[in-house]
């Protein structure tokens, strides 16, 4: 009787043991990103949104993420900064939002729950995060620094409680936030201008904030070229300075983790 050669058996043994090991996690670039639909890292988002302006019904998400350079302990929080320009001397009524007497008030709105279908993206809070907008403020209302008035800066804040504090990775891109906006006052009585007005959206920063904030990172820097914008009807507008192009937005001032939280109270 012929036996099986001992250099076969050790390879099906060596292939078998591999196929009942977990897959390896990705390993993610540092920095943020930014897409319409999906986690950056999932492959199937989009940079820009085209939409007919037909219709009040649907909406439609900006989902934001970063990953770190290295492992961070006791993570509590992020502070999240997105600013946007639109492609015209002032900022279109359909895109003001949350402010008293703006058109839109309550067509943007943020959440922190990672889309079921997402495998590549990590939810840094397990589900924990709570949050919410904390300002949406124009050259008109909160943010007279604005020397533009096609400008407008979002202002969100994620956090989990002290004792469900997360340790996390390097080189892992976690899901942070999804951005909402929907299509109520686009057509018909009452609606609101400017739906067809090309816009650009970037984001500016996510703070990983640390339990006591001893520690924590502000992140700035796209994970791959481009990641950290996306497009609303293809804009790429002038923001600052004579400078073109989606990704030129003003830098903010950096914030504490105890006035972002104010904006809360």
């Amino acid at each position: 009787m012929t036996s099986e050669p001992r250099c076969a058996r050790a390879t099906f043994v060596g292939a078998l043991l591999l196929a009942l090991l977990p897959p390896a996690e990705a390993h993610a670039a540092p920095g943020i990103n930014l897409m319409w639909n999906r986690c950056f890292g999932e492959g199937s988002g989009v940079q820009n949104v085209s939409f007919a302006c037909n219709t009040n019904a649907g909406s439609r998400a900006m989902v934001g993420s970063f990953a770190l350079t290295r492992p961070m302990p006791n993570v509590i929080g992020t502070e999240i900064i997105v600013q946007l320009a639109s492609e015209s001397p002032a900022l279109p009524e359909w895109w003001r939002f949350r402010n008293a007497g703006y058109c839109r008030l309550n067509s943007l709105s943020a959440n922190f729950v990672l889309n079921p279908l997402d495998v590549v993206c990590v939810d840094w809070a397990q589900s924990f995060a709570v949050g919410g907008l904390g300002a949406y403020c124009t050259a008109d209302f909160g943010c007279p620094q604005f020397e533009a008035a096609n400008v407008a800066l979002i202002k969100a804040i994620n956090a989990v409680p002290q004792a469900d504090a997360m340790d996390l990775l390097g080189g892992v891109e976690y899901f942070d936030f999804n951005l909402l906006i929907n299509n109520v006052k686009t057509v018909g009585t009452g609606n609101c201008a400017g739906c067809s007005t090309p816009v650009c959206i970037v984001l500016n920063s996510i703070r990983v904030v640390d339990r006591g904030d001893v520690s924590a990172r502000q992140i700035t820097t796209p994970s791959a070229p481009g990641s950290n914008f996306v497009t609303w009807q293809g804009g790429g507008v002038p923001v600052v300075g004579g400078v073109s192009g989606c990704p030129a937005a003003t830098p903010v001032k950096r914030s504490t983790w105890g006035s972002v939280k104010s904006l809360y109270r």
